[in-house]
């Protein structure tokens, strides 16, 4: 499937799907077999770089060692982005961090829903986040 989608993609990014951020070790022993998310991520991140994607969707969590397995050109998109450590909403989202973490482990783009979805001001929220990694 990864080598299928790179035949017509002159103007497109392909990327593949680590680890769902919602899953932890109890449910990737469960679907996968394995114990640890960070072998299960590695194996996945070398095919994916193995059959030439651009890049991978990851939780903010597994970046650092994402980075050292693939280098400086592959891309890394992290969804699981929360606002601040001490305000981390609770719900589905196993491994979070915060934009600045993400950003100074390499992450390329960040995938922000909720914090500015549920937010009373989105607007002020977004300009928070800004400040945050500028």
């Amino acid at each position: 499937m990864m080598k299928a989608s790179l035949i017509n993609r002159k103007h497109t990014k392909i990327l593949g799907v680590s680890i769902l951020t919602s899953l932890d070790n109890t449910q990737t022993k469960k679907y996968y077999n394995e114990k640890k998310i960070e072998n299960l991520v590695k194996k996945f991140v070398k095919q994916a770089k193995k059959n030439k994607l651009d890049g991978v969707i990851c939780s903010p969590k597994e970046i650092k060692y994402i980075r050292k397995e693939v280098g400086k050109n592959f891309l890394i998109i992290t969804p699981g982005i929360r606002i601040n450590n001490s305000n981390k909403i609770k719900d589905d989202q196993k491994r979070v961090l915060t934009p600045a973490e993400a950003i100074s482990l390499g992450a390329n783009f960040l995938v922000i829903g909720r914090p500015i979805l549920q937010s009373k001001n989105p607007l002020n929220t977004i300009r928070e986040i800004n400040k945050t990694i500028n």
